[in-house]
Order: structure tokens, then sequence, then C-alpha cells
């Protein structure tokens, strides 16, 4: 079993990303020293090193333009790390860098959002390929030097954002779904990051709005009062909102199913997920225990919610299983695949 870590950070900015970088440094650098991240084992083409060196550039500038306060903590994540800055933004722009084509049968996180009377629950699974189990960890960050929210994030070693809730009970989930516009733009991830710092679902259309986006992703969000599937294509989005939701990765808005672009292994299986998901979840159970057991579902196996890659690292697996109460801002959070791991709760205090 997997060791989850939680890493603490604080400060401003350039403190957070600082601390961030010195606290992870050995598992960055090893990171990066394996074909730059994987990138060029995942893709179906390597980039050369002057055309790689050119991307990373324009997409530091869009993140300057737009999100400044994540290129300062970028600046210190470099410093922290001991890597270069070149480095620290690529690690945020490798799921673009990788492209679309590395999609296979057994497709990516599943999520749900769900109201019953008192009780509220988020979670999801956390499905990549690459083998990135060992680097996910927890991370604690204390804004109140910024006058921001404290955010528990579950991300990976030197990526700034990727899921989870802040101390307003917004709470962020992530699914990816894939349309055919990606274009320069700040990566979804960072979208998260800004959206944690928000305390209401209209803020993070807000954001969603002002900023231009690199690639297509779906959020389930809640902020206490709403709960919204926001599907994103990366021109244009839509909302679905409800007391019972549920996503895996394929388009669920009817104006945007014609532009999904997913291979269609990937569609077949998503939409497999959804389906389990539904049956599983009918009833209204949202004990700990039983999510526990829905997350370790193997029906589907290997592709199913929880998914194994057979050590193939071309092929997605469960590298993390999320639960969120954002009325009790409780963070549970299981490291590994999840019929082979134990919950472990954190909190605001």
């Amino acid at each position: 079993m997997e060791k989850l870590k939680c890493i603490k950070l604080a400060g401003n900015p350039y403190e957070i990303g600082f601390s961030h970088g010195k606290q992870l440094k050995d598992d960055i650098q090893s990171f990066l020293g394996d074909h730059d991240a994987l990138i060029h084992i995942l893709r179906r083409k390597t980039i050369e090193k002057e055309q790689l060196s050119e991307i990373i550039n324009s997409y530091t500038k869009m993140i300057g333009l737009h999100c400044p306060e994540i290129l300062l903590e970028l600046e210190g994540l470099s410093k922290g790390a001991e890597i270069s800055m070149e480095n620290a933004v690529l690690l945020q722009i490798r799921r673009e860098l990788i492209g679309t084509n590395s999609f296979t049968l057994t497709g990516d996180c599943s999520s749900f959002a769900i109201k019953k009377d008192d009780t509220h629950i988020l979670g999801q699974t956390i499905d990549l390929n690459g083998d990135m189990t060992a680097i996910g960890h927890v991370f604690k960050i204390n804004g109140e030097s910024q006058k921001l929210p404290n955010i528990i994030l579950y991300s990976f070693a030197g990526l700034l954002g990727y899921m989870g809730m802040n101390s307003y009970g917004l709470s962020v989930c992530i699914n990816m779904v894939v349309s055919s516009d990606w274009q320069l733009g700040i990566p979804p991830y960072l979208l998260v990051r800004k959206f944690l710092n928000c305390k209401t679902i209209e803020e993070c259309i807000e954001v969603v709005e002002k900023i231009p986006r690199a690639s297509s992703r779906s959020f389930t969000i809640s902020d206490g009062k709403r709960q919204v599937i926001l599907e994103l294509t990366v021109s244009d989005y839509r909302i679905i909102e409800g007391d019972h939701l549920l996503h895996t990765n394929h388009y669920l808005h009817e104006d945007f199913i014609a532009l999904d672009t997913m291979n269609i292994f990937s569609q077949n299986s998503s939409r497999q997920r959804l389906k389990l998901l539904e049956e599983k979840l009918e009833d209204g159970n949202l004990s700990l225990q039983h999510i526990a057991e829905v997350f370790a579902d193997h029906s589907l196996y290997p592709v199913g919610i929880c998914a194994h890659n057979k050590s193939n690292i071309h092929l997605n697996e469960t590298v993390a299983s999320i639960i969120m109460d954002p009325k009790e801002k409780h963070f549970y959070a299981a490291k590994g695949k999840a019929c082979e791991s134990v919950f472990k709760q954190f909190s605001f205090d």
C-alpha cells in the first residue's frame, strides 16, 4: 500500500510554490528525468527539444497574462525543487503536451455529487496513465495571510491543481472529456486552483468566462447551495444542475454530444461505468463504507470503476479515490487502487 503524505503549504504565492518544490524535490526531479515526465513515452511522437521549449514559453506567457499569481507560484516551485522555470510550467501542461491520441479503452475518472436530505457528498476515482500513484499527495494550503480560503487538494508532485475543496465548502471534481478544439490557453488543472479561491458556483463560471482554456474538461462543483456539472469545450460551456449528478468521460449535455471526439473504446467504457455508478448509487446510501465499495467495484474489470492497467503504463488505472463532505468539511483520500487502499480523513482543523 502506497504511503499517503500531507504536504502543508502557506504564505504568498511564491512561498507556497517554493515550499511545494522543496518538500517534493526528489519526486519532481525524478519524474522530470523520466522522458520529461513520461510525455515522450505516452505521446505518439516525440517533441523535439527546441519545439518543446517554444511551446512551453507560449504557455508561460499565457499563464503570466491571465493568472499572474500562479506564475509567481511556479517561480517558487522552480526554485524550491531546483528545476528550470520551463520544467515547472511543463508539469502544468503535461496533459496538453501528451495530446488526445493517447487515450485508451480504460477511459478516465468516475465522479458523483449527491444531495439527500441533510447529507451532501461528492467523490471520484482518479484514473490516469503513466504510473502516477507514487507521486500523488494531499496538499493543505493555508490562504489566511492572503485573505483567501484554506484548501485541501489532491494532486501530484509539481502540479499546482487537480481536485479538492476549500474552507467555504466549495468542492470540485474533474473528469476528462475530449473536444477537437484544444489550443494554447490555461490548463484546466490550473482552473481548479482558481475555482478553489471562489465561494460560489457563479464565481467559478466567471473564471471560465474570463480565462482562455487550453483543453476540454468536465467539472462537478458544489458550493453548499447548488451543485452542477460544468462541461467545457475550449470555446464554450454548458451547465447541468441537480441533486443526483454522475459523470464519467463522455459529454452528457445534448448540445455537446455531437462534439465528443473521445475514441469509441473509451466512450463505450465511459457509458458502462456511468450505468454502473447509477446502479450502485441509486439507493441513496452515502456512507463512507458503501462509497468505498462502489469505487472498488470490478464488474467491468480491468476497465471498471476500479481500473487496473496490468503494468502497462499506456493504460489508465485508479491512482487515488476521493470523497468530500462539504457540509462537515471533511476530505477523505485513498491512495492507489481503490480495491487495495484505505481512506484517510483530512480536515481544515
